[in-house]
This record gives structure tokens, C-alpha cells and sequence, in this order.
């Protein structure tokens, strides 16, 4: 059984290596820089590890001018996620997938695992602010339609 295990988290990681390769290619094709890509994946990174670390305030430092107008407090926010986005909340895992530029802001797709191995589909929506930060202005959910790695 033990060698199952072993093959099964070898193809896994042979299988999420290869998307990130093809992800990066498809991000150089669809005008995303590498640059570009580094940093809204940096923030996207920051976002779901304060999410699940419980560092609210930080998960809402990730939100853009529109988020906060929204939702002007750090515990409203959290709120909306909790309720709205439980598979992101509630991860056991994710991997970035294909990304595009669309009028200066970056969308970039994640695929989350959430506690019960069900598959989502998770686009990020980025601006990029006068200060040349990234910051996240939608997310949008989706139950995942590919197959699983």
C-alpha cells in the first residue's frame, strides 16, 4: 500500500509541475509578464496564507480601494469570506493555473482543494496601484469542471 501512496504523490508532483511549466508558458503568450506573474502570485500567496493562519488583517491589507469600499472593515471582510468563499477559507490545498491581462489587470486562475477533495475553480482579478503594488479587486468561484491531478 505504501508504494501506491509513493506513485500516487510522485504523478501528483510530476502532474503540478507540468502546470506550472505550461502555466508560465500560456502567461508569456497572453501578454502577462514573468515579472507580473512572480507578483500577483506573491499576493495571491500572502492572501490564502493569512486566510488560513487567521491573520485577518492581513488577508484584508491584500484587498483593493473597491474591496475595502465594500467591505470597510477587516471583520466584515472576513465575514464575507467565510460565508461566500468556504472552499478558499477552507483548503486543503491549491495550484495556479492559466492566467491573462485584460485592460492592465491580471486574471489568474487557482484550482483549491477544499476538506472534502472536491475540486474549485478560483479567478483572481488584480490591479495594479499607483504605488506598482498588486492588489485583488474580484474573486470569482466556480466548481472545478477539469479533471483532477
Amino acid at each position: 500500500m505504501k508504494h501506491k501512496s509513493k506513485n500516487y504523490t510522485f504523478f501528483a508532483f510530476a502532474a503540478m509541475f507540468s502546470l506550472l511549466l505550461v502555466s508560465a508558458s500560456a502567461a508569456m503568450a497572453d501578454g502577462v509578464s514573468s515579472a507580473n506573474v512572480k507578483a500577483v502570485q506573491l499576493v495571491i500567496n500572502g492572501h490564502i496564507s493569512a486566510l488560513k493562519s487567521g491573520d485577518y488583517q492581513s488577508a484584508y491589507s491584500f484587498a483593493a480601494p473597491n474591496v475595502k469600499a465594500a467591505f470597510p472593515s477587516a471583520k466584515i471582510f472576513i465575514s464575507m469570506v467565510e460565508n461566500g468563499y468556504k472552499p478558499l477559507y477552507h483548503h486543503s490545498s491549491y495550484v495556479f493555473g492559466k492566467n491573462t491581462v485584460s485592460n492592465g489587470d491580471v486574471y489568474q486562475e487557482i484550482i483549491v482543494s477544499d476538506n472534502t477533495r472536491k475540486l474549485w475553480q478560483f479567478i483572481y482579478i488584480l490591479s495594479q496601484q499607483q504605488d506598482q503594488s498588486w492588489k485583488i479587486t474580484n474573486v470569482m468561484m466556480y466548481p472545478f469542471e477539469g479533471s483532477s491531478v
